[in-house]
């Protein structure tokens, strides 16, 4: 009986293919097929450079060198995020998406940044318990139908001219 010296390859590979868990791939003198035996989620897809570890017949990947495929985390139920003692940061080169039918925002502090808002709404209602204020630069506002203001006290100024323009205005 002869003997064989098998080696175990442990470098770079590119992906020709990925199906379900297995993975064609390119290593430098041969074609193979790879299962996924990544800790993560991660889905590689044609050009990724993978890490790979084998010998003939038993090939696995287990890094990712240079990945564009999607990481997909799915839970068949609740899924928690937690960092009881520090902070959760999310960044995205492309924009972050969030799609339910409610959304809920807790905190004892809120504070959004950002170049421009774009906000679109059927109906909205803001309820502030103490003071609410609004600065800016300028203020316009269109409404289709009737405009609605009621307070105990309203006090108006302008340091120009004031334009009040109707068919008709009640004073008092």
């Amino acid at each position: 009986m002869l003997a064989l010296e098998q080696t175990t390859y442990l470098g770079s590979a590119t992906v020709l293919h990925a199906a379900g868990g297995r993975i064609k791939l390119e290593l430098p003198d041969e074609h193979v097929w790879a299962i996924s035996a990544l800790a993560f989620p991660y889905q590689p897809v044609l050009g990724d450079e993978v890490l790979a570890v084998g010998q003939p017949g038993k090939w696995y990947v287990i890094g990712v060198i240079k990945g564009t495929g999607p990481t997909t985390l799915t839970a068949p139920g609740d899924l928690a995020l937690a960092a009881p003692r520090g902070r959760i940061t999310m960044t995205a080169a492309q924009g972050i998406e969030l799609r339910a039918d409610e959304v809920r925002v807790a905190a004892s502090k809120l504070e959004l940044l950002a170049k421009s808002v774009f906000e679109r709404f059927t109906d909205a209602t803001r309820w502030v318990k103490g003071v609410f204020q609004f600065r800016a630069g300028r203020v316009r506002t269109r409404v289709d139908g009737t405009y609605d203001l009621a307070a105990e006290r309203i006090v108006e100024r302008a340091k120009k001219d004031v334009k009040i323009d109707g068919e008709k205005i009640d004073l008092g």
